[in-house]
């Protein structure tokens, strides 16, 4: 879920609709504590296509680990919002494995890419995940919870139940506090609890920005108009672009999900936040420029998220991009 909407969320997800909505996956049956309800039993993993990080890569299933506690992760590995989540569920893997919780991370795929086994492995092996992962690229298991966002968390009880969910970053307190309701209805004995700092974003910044035509917003996009598919030339307007605007010019190819570079190909973008982040692929370079200041140069080697500025505050300001040919962009995300 886009971070400037953090504060949405929170409403969002106590809300009659979100109730509904997870309620509809199997059907709410009683209530035992306003964090803590149950919401019937938990579909099993459909369609998974990989398993990596379980016993000979065997697949798991809900029935199968009846009597642990089942947090069920939906992420994908260039997502911001997703990878600030990683840290608090290492901490609860390491710290609560061997009292019953088992964790399961689907991954289902944004970008093209991200649907590669490669890449997903690379990822995990990066970002240090040592549980379960799941490769949901044809969204089976994602369609199975009627779930919508990244990254989303629902916990299971031992009897197979869904009993709390969560839908984008923050809220790590109250999660780990049902994880420990929910060990403790199972008798277990639980060490401390995790002291992780929560890092999600409070600010009001731009929202998530993709460069594809697919998803491209009109409210954004400040350029002329676009040749879906094809190599063209594009020139930045004459007038200065407002906050949240961007713009290309220079030889660029403007496909469903991303844009890739040609010669000369640069980008404009009015941003408001402290730090900028871009999923970038290929393999080549990128020239990062703040309000006409060279900051550094970015070495692409690979299809995943890049930070291209962290600044000491938010603020507003006019980032252009100057890339090598043959680079790819897809989104930027905010913090």
């Amino acid at each position: 879920m886009p971070d400037y909407v953090t504060a949405i969320q929170n409403r969002v997800e106590r809300s009659d609709r979100a109730e509904r909505e997870l309620a509809r996956v199997r059907g709410a049956t009683r209530e035992t504590s306003p964090d803590l309800r149950d919401y019937g039993a938990a579909p099993t993993f459909t369609g998974i296509g990989q398993w990596i990080n379980t016993p000979g890569e065997r697949p798991l299933s809900i029935a199968g680990l009846r009597g642990k506690v089942v947090l069920v992760d939906f992420w994908t590995y260039s997502c911001i919002n997703c990878l600030r989540t990683l840290p608090h569920l290492r901490a609860w893997d390491k710290t609560y494995r061997a009292q019953g919780l088992a964790i399961v991370g689907v991954h289902t795929p944004e970008f093209a890419f991200e649907h590669e086994e490669g890449n997903v492995r690379s990822a995990v092996k990066r970002l240090d995940l040592g549980y379960a992962v799941a490769m949901d690229n044809d969204f089976g298991t994602w369609n199975a919870y009627s779930n919508r966002y990244w990254p989303a968390k629902y916990l299971i009880d031992a009897r197979g139940h869904i009993r709390y969910a969560h839908f984008g970053e923050g809220s790590y307190d109250t999660t780990e506090s049902n994880i420990r309701t929910l060990l403790a209805e199972r008798k277990a004995e639980l060490p401390e609890p995790v002291r992780i700092a929560d890092r999600t974003p409070q600010a009001r910044y731009t929202p998530e920005t993709y460069l594809g035509y697919e998803r491209l917003s009109p409210e954004q996009f400040a350029g002329e108009s676009l040749t879906p598919d094809k190599a063209a030339g594009y020139r930045f307007p004459r007038r200065s672009l407002a906050v949240n605007e961007f713009a290309y010019a220079g030889q660029m190819t403007v496909e469903k999900q991303r844009v890739v570079a040609g010669l000369g190909a640069r980008l404009r973008l009015r941003f408001q936040a402290q730090v900028v982040h871009l999923v970038l692929g290929g393999r080549g370079s990128v020239d990062v420029l703040l309000d006409g200041q060279r900051q550094k140069t970015v070495r692409v080697d690979g299809s995943r998220l890049y930070t291209l500025l962290d600044l000491p505050r938010v603020q507003v300001g006019l980032l252009e991009l100057r890339f090598s040919p043959g680079i790819s962009a897809y989104a930027f995300t905010f913090g």
